[in-house]
């Protein structure tokens, strides 16, 4: 499953280089933590490190969206929205799936906890009727 880095780069990299120098001045001038000294030498992969760095991966992927749909790459854009979608979808049943997993694990723990307590509570009262029965005897 590909990271949103992944998801970034591959999109930034279907770019011509005159299209990326313009998303490169969208993104230091639309945003303050991007200075223009970042992008000066910045490649593809500086830029999308400097991103994830500055807004987090989820953001970043929000922000490319916006910057590609400013410059009319709205196929690009929607292709990166569309591919984010799906790999929070697929991350989510894949995080689903191993806390269910772990969830019955605790279940059949808890359920055997519950168990010895009750049979160690059983025990404790088998053994006062024992003590009480010595008492009157």
């Amino acid at each position: 499953m590909a990271s949103d880095e992944d998801l970034l780069e591959k999109s930034l990299n279907e770019l011509v280089e005159a299209d990326l120098k313009k998303f490169k001045w969208h993104l230091q001038n639309d945003h303050e933590c991007i200075t223009k000294k970042d992008m000066e030498k910045a490649d593809i992969l500086d830029t999308v490190d400097k991103m994830a760095a500055c807004f987090g991966p989820e953001e970043a992927v929000k922000i490319t969206v916006e910057i590609l749909r400013k410059m009319n790459q709205n196929n690009l854009a929607e292709q990166l929205e569309n591919k984010h979608k799906q790999h929070k979808v697929t991350g989510n049943m894949k995080t689903s799936v191993a806390v269910g997993a772990h969830s019955k694990q605790i279940y059949v723990y808890f359920l055997y906890m519950e168990t010895r307590k009750y049979q160690s509570k059983q025990q404790l009262q088998g053994q006062e009727q024992q003590q009480m029965l010595y008492k009157y005897i």
